[in-house]
């Protein structure tokens, strides 16, 4: 049923990025638009990352995903949205990409120490 919710939403994201990217500018959109395009990308990228981790599940012989696995591709999934900042203040570099790294394994980090 979880997973029916996460692809609903990702779906909807989307719907949501697409009509953004087609239909508005950044200026015109504003910061509540821009806010919404980050939260859109996040939900496609959530929705992304848990059907890997559940095909990768699948394969490994497990049953349906844990929470703690949610919770890791909640981490793993901020990534691209840091990328994208970073991009956004003319930073990607090697480095940039080497600290997302560092971040998101981290995150994951403290993920497996707290759960």
């Amino acid at each position: 049923m979880l997973n029916r919710l996460i692809l609903l939403f990702s779906l909807a994201a989307l719907i949501i990025l697409m009509v953004m990217i087609n239909l508005t500018t950044p200026a015109e959109a504003g910061p509540p638009g821009v806010l919404v395009f980050f939260t859109a990308v996040y939900g496609v990228v959530f929705g992304i990352i848990t059907g890997i981790v559940f095909l990768f599940r699948k394969t490994m012989g497990k049953s349906n995903l844990r929470r703690k696995d949610y919770c890791y591709v909640a981490v793993m999934s901020f990534g691209p949205i840091m990328m994208l900042l970073m991009q956004a203040f003319g930073s990607l570099s090697i480095a940039t990409i080497g600290l997302t790294v560092v971040f998101i394994g981290l995150g994951c980090f403290l993920v497996n120490k707290r759960l």
